[in-house]
């Protein structure tokens, strides 16, 4: 007997900040007739200040705490495509949460190339020399993201309607 699949279609991407996780989503949210959500957007709406705000007035542990309500929120509701925040990976119950709630892509690109997107951002815990820290985020996160990944694509050298598709298409 088959296993009846669930009309509730959630879509998580994940990876290291500036891999284009908020572009593609809004482009595969679109392909996939559902709404997109940036997880980061919808916490500074909740608390009503930025990312950058709620870091320097709570830290990164209020942050992630924040993160997780919203997260758990998203993941008993409807249909999503989410764009995740890099850090999203760094809490045990936020892996959970994805894992067992919705379809994951990891997006990956060389790390040299993140760390130049990175550079004159608003990413509180990139201040700094952005490359060296690029590389130890990825480092401490590279397994969590493992960990969760259904699909795992290499974007260096795709623009963000090809990430899309191609994350689409695995889908299916």
């Amino acid at each position: 007997m088959e296993t009846p699949v669930s009309p509730i279609r959630r879509i998580a991407l994940i990876g290291m900040p500036a891999t284009g996780k908020t572009s593609v989503g809004a482009i595969l949210a679109r392909l996939e007739g559902l709404p997109f959500i940036d997880l980061d957007d919808a916490i500074a709406i909740e608390a009503g200040r930025s990312v950058a705000e709620i870091f320097t007035a709570e830290g990164e542990a209020g942050f992630r705490e924040r993160e997780n309500a919203v997260l758990a929120r998203l993941a008993a509701g409807g249909q999503v495509v989410l764009a995740t925040g890099g850090g999203c990976v760094e809490l045990p119950e936020n892996r959970a949460l994805l894992r067992d709630n919705f379809r994951i892509a990891w997006l990956k690109a060389d790390l040299a190339s993140l760390a130049k997107r990175s550079v004159g951002g608003s990413r509180p815990l990139l201040e700094g020399d952005a490359e060296a820290l690029i590389r130890k985020l990825y480092e401490r996160r590279r397994h969590w993201y493992e960990d969760c990944a259904g699909e795992q694509v290499h974007t260096d050298g795709m623009r963000p309607a090809m990430i899309a598709k191609v994350i689409h298409d695995a889908l299916r």
